[in-house]
């Protein structure tokens, strides 16, 4: 007996779908927006079967309920041929909140092992941060608990509320570790390849140039400037790539990645790696031949890697002879500018007249791990979602 087309259609479609209809969280990912699955239900009908984005889920929703976006990948950001996928990222800098971190964090980790382990420390070789700090570093083996004026907190992401600030990387990532999200994603401090994703995003959307112009200087301020000292930047999907896991014209808000304070990332650099070989000062992008190329904020379409005069930031090498800033009593030495590598920090300033230091794609590598000040706050990520 011959089958009509129809019923054979509906029976190809119903075996394709139970194919990747299953249990818990697994799921296929569309490749634009508004993708369906479409299965047979009796007959000749068919059930329409909506596929749930990522911040749906049930990891997502907890990510979300906590003021985290997602941030969409699909394109390469460091150059090594494989596309980026998404992560999270607190639409907010961290706040401080009530309650103590796990006090078995510090009770059970020293100064060098717990670097070791949360830091990623750059490669001239590869041209990415994707080392481990040596073991036999100049920094202390003393448990954490016992590094004198060590501050740690419980973090929040919170609109309201001052960021944190005289917090060094070192601190940072203790307290982003003794503050995960019950059922969410793990978090902890970006790395420099998810501090770059943000920028290439900022950077390559019309929507986060003042009145449609990326070349009047004004990128810091932020799309939604409006004369205070916070800004809110457009991430969408579908810039410079596309990420399945959310629609095409999927776009959320971040506040402050630049203006306000600048950001830890967990990335640290040798002083001999440093990119114009420690020579003191504030430079150009595009002037400092030693740094990768997908460390600079780069307009695509453009073909154009931009810095201060469109108000993306600079890069602040550090000093010629001493090692990195610490105030914290951290390595062999005592505080000063004693540390052989520097802490990465990324974005901000409180200055918002001044554009050199200021963009999202400023970097900057003057301070320790062990350094406190008060124009340095952080956020939190999680980690690539695979």
């Amino acid at each position: 007996m011959k089958m009509k087309k129809s019923s054979i259609l509906i029976s190809i479609v119903s075996a394709i779908t139970l194919l990747f209809v299953g249990c818990g969280e697994d799921r296929t990912k569309p490749a634009n927006s508004g993708s369906i699955l479409l299965g047979a239900h009796g007959g000749d009908g068919v059930d329409v079967v909506v596929i749930p984005k990522i911040y749906e889920l049930d990891k997502g929703k907890r990510m979300v309920n906590n003021n985290f976006v997602y941030i969409p990948g699909g394109f390469d950001v460091d150059g090594d041929g494989e596309n980026e996928s998404g992560f999270w990222v607190s639409k907010y800098e961290a706040k401080e909140i009530l309650g103590d971190i796990n006090s078995s964090i510090l009770s059970d980790n020293n100064v060098s092992s717990f670097l070791v382990e949360n830091f990623k420390v750059y490669s001239p070789v590869l041209k990415n941060f994707s080392l481990k700090l040596d073991e036999n570093s100049s920094y202390l083996k003393i448990p954490l608990r016992d590094v004198a004026q060590l501050q740690t907190s419980r973090i929040g992401f919170s609109p309201i509320g001052e960021s944190i600030k005289n917090m060094s990387s070192l601190e940072a990532a203790i307290s982003l570790k003794g503050s995960q999200i019950s059922g969410g994603e793990e978090i902890g401090l970006p790395s420099n390849k998810q501090w770059m994703q943000l920028v290439q995003l900022v950077v390559n959307n019309p929507q986060n140039w003042i009145d449609g112009v990326i070349g009047d200087g004004k990128l810091y301020q932020g799309n939604k400037y409006i004369g205070s000292d916070s800004r809110e930047f457009t991430i969408s999907n579908n810039i410079l790539g596309v990420d399945t896991n959310v629609e095409l014209d999927y776009s959320v808000k971040v506040s402050d990645l630049s203006g306000n304070l600048s950001e830890w990332t967990n990335g640290l650099v040798a002083k001999e790696d440093r990119f114009v070989n420690g020579g003191s000062g504030v430079l150009e992008f595009e002037s400092v031949n030693n740094m990768p190329t997908w460390l600079k904020p780069f307009v695509q379409d453009l073909n154009l890697t931009v810095g201060s005069e469109v108000g993306a930031g600079q890069y602040h090498d550090g000093f010629a002879i001493a090692g990195a800033n610490d105030t914290l009593e951290i390595s062999i030495h005592t505080f000063g500018d004693v540390d052989d590598y520097a802490s990465v920090s990324r974005g901000g300033s409180h200055s918002i007249d001044d554009r050199s230091l200021v963009g999202i794609g400023a970097m900057k590598l003057t301070y320790g791990p062990g350094y406190k000040g008060p124009t340095v706050g952080f956020r939190a990520a999680s980690k690539y979602i695979k």
